[in-house]
């Protein structure tokens, strides 16, 4: 490596001060003490040919003066090599296996193997572009360009095919990364973008003293969230099957199944006046704890929290609960916890179940990726509300939930 990057500047200097056949010698003369070099060291036999080419270019040199034979260097180094490519396909011994292996420093995967042996391919156009570069300068340009391109440009290029090569290798990452970027650089883009109005909206309605002034910040958020589903990574169509505002003078306790942390947004997309918990206290830093309460988010859960809930479903406003208490992943309905219904048993409150499906395809839990899907089907089903019977417990009206919203849910998944 360092014999050839100082090859140019070498022939060059001893071609400007001393001509093409001293040029050719002194050439010919490093040649043979790298070689000399390479066998007092006991290196391998591939070591020696580039010292050899270098002998017998240096000799042809000076014999002949012409300078054309210095210049066939790198262009005889460049077909070398395309021809140990060209063989190595042919034959089936794939050397990039090999290096590749111990670079990973563990066995190729079916999957490595095919795309390493593939990659040969790619090397070889690389190095067949090389050469044919070589031999215009050779044959055609000035020795300035020739130079520049054999000193440094042709690194270069072999870097830039390198990024391209391990862009193939690391392929799904890159696309990883890039659903990941996309999906949340568009969630906190249409989150800045709304912010202002929404923000704005929110205080003109405290001035102004209107009843429950949260309510326009929600419905510019929900805006927000639609746009944003509407462009996310993976995301064909958001398909809603009944009325998501079925009884909009009447409060409304929705009880929904739990796929992914995208069924937050998507339910503050086409729900207002909204509440509902987190999982666990003090879920959000002091920073957002004000916009997330505006969202409807009440911090915390246990019987506090219901409490809080139990009052804004007394004070008129709706709300909305996860009851598995968790996200499934299987596209089956966990069993329900019993909050949500001992708050319909008590505040009186009509319980609408909801249905989604498609979301646990995006994100599912355990993960914090973007699936690689395409035009995936949202869907988001509102069912016939359910009133809790005179005397009916808060567990067995979960029961008769849980059945309702079990057959809903394997009509999604049929």
């Amino acid at each position: 490596m360092i014999f050839t990057l100082a090859y140019i500047p070498f022939v060059l200097i001893a071609y400007h001060y001393f001509g093409v056949s001293i040029a050719g010698l002194l050439f010919a003369g490093a040649g043979s003490g790298l070689a000399l070099l390479s066998w007092i060291t006991h290196k391998p036999l591939k070591d020696f040919v580039s010292p050899f080419i270098a002998i017998v270019l240096g000799i042809g040199a000076y014999f002949s003066g012409n300078f054309i034979a210095l210049k066939l260097y790198p262009l005889l180094l460049s077909l070398l090599f395309l021809t140990y490519f060209v063989v190595s396909v042919l034959t089936k011994r794939y050397p990039l296996i090999t290096w590749v292996e111990k670079f990973k420093k563990r066995p190729l995967s079916e999957q490595e193997m095919k795309d390493v042996i593939v990659s040969h391919w790619f090397w070889i156009g690389v190095l067949t572009i090389n050469s044919l570069i070589h031999l215009y300068l050779v044959v055609k340009s000035d020795t300035v360009l020739w130079a520049l391109y054999s000193f440094a440009g042709w690194y270069l290029y072999f870097g830039m095919a390198m990024v391209l090569q391990l862009s193939f290798a690391h392929r799904e990452q890159i696309f990883q990364a890039v659903r990941n970027i996309w999906g949340y650089g568009l969630f906190g883009g249409v989150i800045v973008m709304g912010f202002i109005p929404a923000i704005v909206g929110y205080a003109y309605n405290r001035l102004m003293k209107r009843p429950k002034p949260h309510i326009f910040f929600q419905r510019v958020t929900a805006a927000m969230f639609r746009l944003f589903f509407r462009f996310s990574p993976g995301v064909g169509t958001i398909e809603i099957i009944g009325n998501s505002n079925r009884n909009p003078n009447n409060t409304t306790l929705y009880v929904a199944n739990h796929e992914s942390w995208l069924d937050y947004p998507l339910m503050g997309a086409y729900i207002t006046d909204l509440y509902h918990l987190t999982n666990k206290k003090d879920a959000f830093s002091w920073s957002i704890r004000g916009i997330a309460k505006l969202l409807g988010v009440i911090d915390g859960a246990g019987n506090n929290s219901l409490h809080a809930l139990l009052q804004k479903l007394r004070e008129g406003s709706n709300v909305l609960i996860f009851p598995e208490g968790s996200r499934e992943t299987q596209g089956k309905l966990l069993p329900f916890k019993k909050g949500a219904f001992s708050l319909s048993v008590e505040s009186g409150v009509p319980i609408v179940p909801i249905i989604i499906s498609g979301t646990r395809l995006l994100v599912p839990k355990g993960t914090i990726h973007w699936q690689k899907v395409q035009n995936s089907t949202i869907k988001i089903e509102f069912l016939e509300p359910i009133t809790h019977y005179p005397e009916e417990s808060a567990e067995v009206l979960k029961s008769r939930v849980w059945d309702v919203m079990s057959a809903a849910q394997k009509n999604h998944n049929g």
